[in-house]
């Protein structure tokens, strides 16, 4: 990865009447920087079939910025599938 900057998508779900962040798509841990924009759609899309309500935001962020301590895409996904099969 450069030292150029890249994007980072933080994902927001709506849970009653408050919105929390529940996930981040961080640009910096790819090799290809259009794979924000790829896992934002599939989130996107995989969250929509589940009717979750939930809000994308997208911005850069440098290389030097700390790593926020959110799951990534692939960690929530991971939690969905696991509420899927009725195992915690």
């Amino acid at each position: 990865m450069s030292g150029a900057n890249r994007d980072i998508c933080v994902v927001r779900i709506k849970d009653g009447d408050d919105w929390s962040a529940r996930f981040v798509i961080d640009g910096r841990r790819y090799a290809d920087p259009d794979a924000v924009d790829a896992l934002s759609l599939e989130a996107f899309d995989e969250l929509q079939r589940r009717r979750v309500p939930a809000e994308f935001e997208t911005r850069e962020v440098s290389p030097t910025e700390p790593a926020m301590r959110l799951p990534s895409w692939e960690e929530y996904r991971r939690h969905l599938a696991l509420d899927d099969s009725g195992t915690d």
